[in-house]
């Protein structure tokens, strides 16, 4: 209940009905306002606390953060942004956080990367292969995707790539799962993730590179379109 409380106000947050500097409603308004107890609204509050996106004082009350505090790469405050508004600045944010990271780590998986390393990059592709094939569900066919990207970064070998990767791991699921409710041509995005998986397993790093740069470039603009236009 309190992680349901969590993502009604978290959504009110950062959809702007409550803007940085706001005070949220005191405890006990808050719990005749969702019908709950004092227990379960602390905890809530202590949830969206430890996202960056309250702050409690005593003398305060519980304060909205400046957005610049705010835990962005954070699963929950991503989906609530994206909920609230299908943004086209998160859209532009995320993609553009990839470039710098894919397309290198693509270059070095295909340099650097071990049979095990090929295998997995095999193994993770033929999943979301048979993810596409068989219309599996949204969710489903994200995570098979994210896992392939997320074995394509394991590859690279670059302990700071691989650390950086794992703390984006919500950005990427969000950004999968955007792409897979938005799907318009499967079979194009299937084919571009055979590229990458195909000059990596050659041991082409120029083309792994170059190939991980057209997937990633081909997914933002299908999607920058269908988001709200940036302000």
């Amino acid at each position: 209940m309190s992680a349901q409380i969590a993502a009604l106000l978290g959504a009110r947050i950062v959809g702007g009905e409550f803007r940085p500097g706001d005070t949220l409603p005191v405890e006990a308004e808050l719990c005749r306002a969702y019908g709950v107890s004092r227990t379960v609204v602390r905890e809530a509050v202590k949830n969206l606390s430890a996202k960056r996106l309250i702050e409690v004082s005593p003398k305060v009350g519980t304060r909205v953060l400046p957005f610049a505090e705010w835990s962005l790469l954070d699963r929950d405050v991503l989906t609530w942004r994206l909920s609230a508004q299908f943004d086209a600045k998160i859209v532009a944010d995320i993609f553009e956080m990839r470039l710098c990271l894919e397309p290198r780590a693509s270059h070095l998986a295909a340099r650097d990367g071990t049979a095990e390393d090929f295998a997995a990059v095999e193994y993770h592709y033929r999943e979301l292969a048979q993810a596409f094939e068989t219309n599996l569900a949204i969710e489903a066919t994200a995570q098979a995707e994210l896992a392939f990207h997320l074995a394509v970064i394991q590859a690279s070998h670059n302990g700071l790539f691989v650390t950086v990767g794992s703390t984006l791991k919500s950005a990427l699921r969000v950004s999968s799962q955007m792409l897979q409710r938005h799907a318009i041509r499967p079979a194009e995005s299937l084919a571009a993730h055979d590229a990458v998986r195909a000059a990596i397993l050659a041991r082409d790093p120029e083309r792994a590179s170059r190939a991980m740069e057209r997937l990633l470039r081909a997914a933002r603009d299908r999607l920058l379109p269908l988001a709200v236009p940036i302000a």
